[in-house]
């Protein structure tokens, strides 16, 4: 035994100097991976790397003998995804944005050879708008972390915009661009998304030099470390959009000029010659920096009209065509091997622009291999526009090679949302469709990331399966993976989520005291009683969990987004019994929901990711002078406040602990002294001066989050719906609050189902004494006027109330998830009017 030790001591003390880098690269980076992510390498695991396959779909194989862990993988992170989904699906260990763990027993079972081969050969992950909800003020570190997790979820495409704006920057100052002039376009990081898609320019101002010179180091590593991993990054082209400068340099540039949402940009015309000339000068610098490239993401329209043609013209569809050369001219120029990667965001989202005569025409401007659509939003189309897929509507999308990818996460929203069987089998249907076409790839696309952690879980199975999966199983496994073992309370839970909150696909994921008083849209989060029993059901598996730190975490969250759905009934029955004139019971309500949203805010504290104390410290690192620093804070304080555009507020809400002390509570006292007072209130004056500020106020958190949590919650369980003094029918009411001036607005929302049924609507005056006039009806959904009338419908009080027949109009489009409806009213400012509208079937 001595002499085999001293024989084995002597062979490591002597082997070649390079006999640990003669393995394959892949499987030391998969290494590296797994020992960054759980702090260890296990002994037990070998990694081999087999050659690819045929279909260029990446595959791994698992199987244990004796004890040893053997993953065999087509790549580095199919070696990783292997680990991953052994170490998932036996319950030892998970990598979450909240936390990770790995645990695994003495000896491991014996298991046989289990394959699998992902049905696609790209998988893409991330947004634009992730870069700005997200990860603009994120440093090595952290980009780090966020590579491993990408490897070990099985993402090999990753968007890769970092340093974008020092490149611009660089080949403008070469046309002959001062720096001043590139300031002035340039927005603050936050924003930097929407400047990029051409929305916006210079809001919250440019960073300082040394912020790019900072980001061209950071994207260094961002790429060595992307390649290493075998990732195929996706970099920003040039779209056209361009600075005001442009037009000193070249008196006669074509420019359009281009409107989003309160914002303006130029878009350099694609006949002009200029354009080639820049975008190729950009992939040059670009490369000459971060070396060869293939993919670029270049969006021309994204939510913008096209600026040329009739629809359905021979103008516009050749138009179309010469732009879509020129565009892929500016990559092949440079790189003759580029693909022009496009979001596919504006072919759902605008139909009544995109039809398919223009789709197919822009497409056909580029060679069959060289562009690759991102179907960006597979879920938008299913629950929100139930419109006809995109890649039915578009035949295919015309030969083009093309990815499905879905939108679980809207604005970096903390909401618990996704329809988790629809994000575990719903690429099933794109794989089985006779109009699949050149299906290249799968792919997830969340503005925001660092929430609904299970959702990403369930994303990440289904892009390496071509089999239904079953999701209640698969939550079981993550449950045991993450805390440790999985308990009957937990499943349970999981069970009343996929009945409520998981169940239900929405854009619109925020509590309505997230959005700026006082909002009337429909509920669409499936906050219902089984959303309440599940988080109950959660709580209970304390006694046999809580010493699980994973398990903690996670209830301190659902525990405060449980208070989240309370507060929201409180909220709604303080307003009603206001309505009904019951002073006593508004102010009980009232007094209870912002205990609630404090008592919210506390717990979150102790929470690793939900604070924004944890962001303004990722802002204030990235600054490189105290100004700046100052300014990243009020940046990302705007972002998740007021945004930006007069259309965007709240857009990007968070339930997370200080903007709910700082920003909702106070907001939402001076909504209740309004209504009390019976008069209106100038909330967007007051929601602009919150983000003008750096300060954030100081909480104590709980000394024991975990028994916090489980108390709160048990004491807060007689809150009901019932509680709330709202007629049958009543979708919406408005108040003194509303009549800020003698011409005002109020706006509700109602499903397709009830737009479906309804057949008018009946004001009844509950309590007041003045009049108000109905002077207008309006009612959209999906870009689409669905009724609009001019009733001069007087509504007063002492009446048994009023009614209004609604006239539709026969519109060719699907019926959307939900549809708004606009009162335009006329009454003294400040009117002493409480009515309640309700829908009459």
């Amino acid at each position: 035994m001595k002499k085999s030790l001293l024989l084995l001591f002597l062979l490591l003390l002597f082997a070649p100097a390079g006999a640990a880098e003669s393995r394959p690269r892949e499987v030391v980076e998969a290494e590296q991976v797994i020992r960054r992510t759980f702090g260890r390498l296990p002994e037990e695991l070998r990694l081999v790397l087999t050659a690819p396959d045929a279909s260029g779909c990446d595959g791994y194989a698992v199987s244990v003998d004796d004890g040893l862990l053997r993953i065999e993988g087509s790549s580095c992170v199919a070696l990783c995804r292997g680990f991953y989904d052994y170490i998932l699906s036996h319950g030892y260990g998970v990598a979450n944005w909240s936390g990770n763990r790995l645990e695994l027993p003495d000896r491991l079972p014996d298991m046989k050879r289990r394959e699998t081969r992902s049905p696609f050969r790209h998988h893409l992950y991330m947004n634009v708008c992730t870069f700005g909800y997200t990860t603009p003020f994120w440093d090595w570190k952290r980009w780090e972390q966020e590579l491993d997790w990408m490897a070990l979820h099985g993402f090999d495409m990753p968007l890769a915009p970092v340093a974008t704006e020092a490149i611009l920057a660089r080949v403008w100052r070469k046309m002959g661009l001062t720096q001043e002039e590139i300031d002035a376009y340039f927005t603050g990081p936050a924003h930097m998304p929407w400047m990029r898609m051409g929305n916006m320019t210079g809001l919250d101002g440019a960073p300082s030099q040394e912020w790019h010179e900072r980001q061209i180091e950071l994207q260094h590593r961002i790429l060595e470390r992307m390649r290493a991993l075998g990732m195929k990054p996706v970099f920003q082209g040039f779209a056209g959009f361009v600075p005001d400068g442009m037009r000193r340099l070249y008196p006669d540039l074509a420019l359009t000029r281009t409107r989003w949402s309160g914002f303006e940009s130029n878009l350099l015309s694609p006949l002009d010659t200029r354009f080639v000339e820049i975008g190729a000068a950009f992939v040059r610098e670009w490369e000459r920096e971060f070396g060869p490239g293939k993919y670029y993401l270049v969006d021309c329209f994204n939510e913008l009209d096209v600026p040329f043609g009739k629809k359905g013209s021979d103008e516009r569809a050749e138009t179309l065509r010469r732009y879509a050369r020129t565009v892929y001219s500016s990559l092949s120029e440079a790189n003759p091997d580029a693909v022009w990667m496009m979001q596919g965001w504006m072919f759902g989202y605008q139909r009544t622009i995109w039809d398919p005569h223009s789709v197919e025409a822009l497409l056909s401007g580029v060679p069959d291999g060289r562009l690759c659509i991102i179907d960006l939003a597979v879920d938008f189309n299913d629950y929100v526009w139930r419109s006809e897929r995109s890649w039915d509507y578009y035949s295919g999308l015309y030969g083009k090679e093309w990815i499905y990818s879905t939108v679980p996460n809207f604005g970096g929203r903390s909401a618990l949302t996704g329809v988790l069987d629809f994000y575990a089998n719903g690429h099933l249907g794109a794989l089985a469709s006779r109009n699949r076409g050149e299906l290249v790839g799968y792919g997830t696309s969340p503005e925001g990331v660092e929430n609904n952690e299970a959702v990403y879980e369930v994303i990440s199975a289904a892009g390496w399966s071509s089999r239904r999966i079953d999701v209640l199983r698969l939550l079981h496994d993550y449950s045991r993976a993450r805390y440790g073992k999985s308990v009957r309370g937990v499943d349970r839970f999981w069970r009343g989520m996929l009945g409520s909150a998981y169940g239900e696909f929405t854009n619109n994921a925020r509590f309505r005291w997230q959005l700026r008083p006082l909002s009337r849209r429909m509920a669409t989060m499936g906050v219902n009683e089984h959303y309440f029993e599940a988080i109950e059901e959660f709580l209970g598996a304390a006694p046999e969990l809580g010493e699980a730190p994973n398990y903690r975490t996670d209830a301190i969250q659902y525990a405060a987004f449980y208070l989240a759905g309370k507060a929201d009934i409180l909220l709604d029955a303080a307003v009603w019994a206001a309505m009904h004139g019951e002073t006593e019971q508004a102010a009980r309500c009232e007094r209870r929901f912002l205990a609630l949203l404090r008592e919210a805010d506390r717990l979150l504290a102790s929470h690793p990711l939900l604070r924004l104390e944890r962001w303004n410290e990722q802002a204030r690192a990235a600054g490189c002078s105290e100004e700046e620093r100052d300014r990243f804070v009020r940046e990302q304080r705007r972002l998740i406040s007021v945004w930006g555009g007069p259309s965007l507020s709240d857009y990007s809400a968070r339930i997370w602990s200080g903007p709910i002390r700082d920003f909702y509570i106070p907001r939402w006292r001076n909504f209740f002294a309004a209504l009390n007072e019976g008069r209106s209130f100038d909330f967007r004056s007051w929601d602009e001066g919150w983000h003008q500020t750096d300060t954030l106020s100081r909480v104590k958190p709980f000394a024991e989050p975990l028994t916090a949590a489980c108390k709160l919650v048990e004491a807060t369980r007689d809150i009901s719906p019932e509680m709330v003094q709202r007629p049958e029918r009543a979708v919406c009411c408005w108040l003194p609050f509303d009549f800020a001036q003698e011409r005002t607005r109020v706006s509700f929302t109602i499903g397709h189902e009830e737009f479906r049924r309804m057949r008018g609507l009946r004001f009844t005056t509950l309590r007041g004494s003045e009049s108000v006039t109905l002077e207008k009806l309006r009612i959209t959904a999906s870009r689409h006027c669905w009724a609009e009338q001019e009733p001069a419908l007087r509504i007063e009080p002492g009446s048994d109330g009023v009614t209004l027949r609604v006239e539709k109009r026969d519109v060719e489009a699907p019926l959307a998830k939900e549809f708004t409806v606009t009162l335009t009213l006329h009454g003294r400012p400040a009117a002493d009017n409480y009515t309640a509208v309700e829908l009459l079937y």
